[in-house]
Order: structure tokens, then C-alpha cells, then sequence
């Protein structure tokens, strides 16, 4: 029979998934900061990071996927998300898309706010699926690989620093328990002098 940290466990996982190909892609949380938490958190927990590290990706290659599909079906949706970034803006990427659809394609998926938008562009522009798949798809590897070894490594630094405190807490403790100690001894010490 399984416990209730087993099923947290399982559903922490299906989370980071449902998080990263969904949620993620409605809410004004940069996906950045969602992926340092997430590094940050599998070192709190019994989740593993690399494991955590596969399932955002996957969240984000399916969200990466989807949307370059649904682009690729409809127009309006395009407009819509590229409606709202700067017309010269979007017209340069185009360009640049066709001059060199990699090195944009790369240069896109790495730049936050870009990165949404690089599979609406992508597919606007005529890049291939195949070739947006795989040159997304080594980017998304190396992008989530360094946001969560950037909460790994806050969360270590920050154990550190805790752990530095801790130290002094507990020389902090022993000062206050012997200051005490110490006030009791001489208080007992004059109670028995005066009687």
C-alpha cells in the first residue's frame, strides 16, 4: 500500500510536466524563475533533479510543439501573439529567419520573453518541423540544464551560509544557557548567604 508522500512524490513529477507544457505558458511567471525553483526544491525533497530536469524539458519541447503546430494551422492565432510584439521587431526576426534560420532559431529560444514566441515565428516563417524540433529541442537541453544547476547552486550556497548559522546559533545557545547558568549559581549563592 502506498503512502501519502509516495503519491506527492509521483504527482510532483506529473506537475513539473503539467506545469512546464501548460500552466506555465498562461501565467506571468517567467519560465526562468520556475525553472531555478525547481532546481532548487529537488535538492529540498526526495525528488531527483535530473529526473525533474527531463520532465521540464519534455513540458516545454510538448508547450514548444504545440504551439508551432497551432501556428502552423492558424493565422489568427499568429497574429495574436505576434500582435503584441513591436511590428519592426517581428518583420527583423522574419528576416533574420530567412538570412539564417538556425543561429535565429538559437539566438530566440535562449532570450527570455523571445523564447514563447520563437515556435509562433518559426512556423510564420516557414522553418521546417523537423528543423525547429531538433534545433529546439538542443537549446531547451542546454537552457533548462543551466537554470536548474542555478538553483542547485543557490540552495547549496544557501545551505552553506545556514549551516555557518547554525554554528553560531548553537554557541549563540550554549552563551545564553551558561549567562543563565551563571545568574542562577549567584543568585543561589546570596539566597543561602543571607539566610
Amino acid at each position: 500500500m502506498s503512502s501519502l508522500p509516495d503519491y506527492i512524490y509521483h504527482l510532483s513529477y506529473i506537475g513539473i510536466f503539467l506545469w512546464f507544457a501548460f500552466i506555465e505558458q498562461v501565467t506571468p511567471v517567467p519560465e526562468e524563475v520556475a525553472l531555478i525553483t525547481v532546481g532548487y526544491t529537488s535538492m529540498h525533497t526526495k525528488l531527483e533533479p535530473v529526473v525533474c530536469g527531463v520532465i521540464a524539458i519534455a513540458g516545454l519541447l510538448t508547450a514548444d510543439n504545440l504551439i508551432f503546430y497551432l501556428s502552423l494551422k492558424s493565422n489568427k492565432l499568429v497574429e495574436k501573439l505576434t500582435g503584441k510584439v513591436n511590428k519592426h521587431l517581428a518583420d527583423k526576426i522574419k528576416m533574420n529567419f530567412q538570412k539564417n534560420a538556425v543561429k535565429t532559431l538559437i539566438v530566440m529560444a535562449l532570450l527570455p520573453k523571445l523564447r514563447f514566441l520563437s515556435p509562433v515565428i518559426s512556423a510564420a516563417s516557414g522553418i521546417s518541423w523537423k528543423l525547429f524540433l531538433f534545433i529546439n529541442s538542443l537549446v531547451t537541453v542546454f537552457y533548462v540544464t543551466v537554470y536548474m544547476l542555478i538553483g542547485i547552486f543557490f540552495q547549496k550556497q544557501l545551505n552553506a551560509v545556514l549551516h555557518e548559522l547554525a554554528l553560531w546559533q548553537h554557541i549563540i545557545f550554549v552563551a545564553i544557557i551558561l549567562t543563565i547558568a551563571i545568574f542562577l549559581i549567584v543568585k543561589i549563592k546570596k539566597i543561602k548567604e543571607a539566610s
